[in-house]
């Protein structure tokens, strides 16, 4: 049987508490996860679980937990689908996602630091990604398709590989240089036409892979670092321009993708400083769509 992974967030502070209606549930259903939020007491119950097995599991655990009597507030590409098999059942609302994931990020941010969360560029990394400035209000202002959705498709195809946790942790181990050419590859170490700093830069994602690849040649942790640098760095190329054009100096960082994935967090955080930013990653920032309809 299938089970929730479980997270459970002690919350002493009783402002931010009450921002928490525990009277409902917070549904947010991704393409590929389901995020689940309500508050117990002084704690915050968050519960993650693939979408491709959820509808009929998480109705059993709303019948099980006796939450008959809570609203529960719907959000995601998936939310739709689900509301239409909940509604006669429950007292159900849908909800745009992009407004509860910037209420959830603020609400995240504020547990964390005790204060208000900047203005800011909030990119969520899920099976692809989206850009939203919070400023005075928010917007989205675009994206990008590469994501969790593209690098398990890759893989598959590459090592039919399916478990997203098993390819982080081999790819926590790989040096993408192994096959990735950067700039200093190319040039000769004695041209000073190029600096040291320019040198680190990648020139070809994959580039060190010649036509007679054959995929036993090259070790599967290096590919896989490869591959989640590319998506890391074309998606972190594109929100700090964005974050330039809005004149924003904050970027937060979050979505399914990011979950416990060391490689593609320490490159964000190198481009935002390389930049002069300020990269943000807050725990739990998966579960902010889910966490944003408790605060309605």
């Amino acid at each position: 049987m299938h089970i929730f992974q479980k997270f459970t967030l002690s919350i002493e502070n009783d402002k931010i508490l009450s921002q928490l209606n525990s009277n409902i549930i917070g549904i947010d259903l991704g393409q590929t996860l389901t995020k689940i939020a309500y508050r117990d007491e002084k704690k915050l119950i968050l519960l993650l679980h693939p979408t491709n097995i959820t509808y009929e599991f998480v109705i059993q655990f709303l019948e099980q937990n006796d939450f008959s009597n809570k609203k529960i507030n719907l959000t995601g590409g998936k939310g739709y689908d689900f509301y239409k098999i909940i509604e006669e059942k429950f007292s159900t609302s849908l909800f745009g996602e992009f407004e509860v994931n910037v209420n959830g990020i603020e609400f995240l941010y504020q547990l964390k630091k005790e204060k208000n969360l900047p203005h800011c560029l909030i990119i969520t990394v899920g099976t692809g990604t989206s850009m939203i400035s919070r400023k005075e209000r928010f917007e989205h202002i675009g994206g990008s398709a590469l994501g969790g959705g593209f690098f398990m498709a890759l893989i598959n195809l590459l090592y039919k590989m399916d478990n997203f946790d098993d390819a982080i942790t081999f790819a926590s181990k790989g040096d993408r240089y192994n096959v990735d050419l950067k700039v200093g590859d190319i040039y000769s170490p004695e041209d000073n036409r190029v600096s040291s700093i320019f040198r680190q830069f990648t020139a070809a994602s994959l580039g060190k892979i010649n036509s007679s690849f054959k995929i036993e040649d090259y070790q599967k942790e290096d590919l896989l670092n490869s591959i989640i640098c590319m998506i890391g760095e074309n998606v972190g190329t594109i929100a700090i321009e964005k974050a330039k054009s809005y004149e924003i100096d904050n970027l937060v960082f979050c979505g399914g993708f990011l979950r416990n994935n060391n490689p593609i967090q320490k490159l964000l955080s190198l481009l935002c400083t390389i930049n002069q930013m300020k990269s943000i990653f807050l725990e739990h920032s998966i579960f902010a769509g889910a966490i944003g309809m408790l605060l309605e």
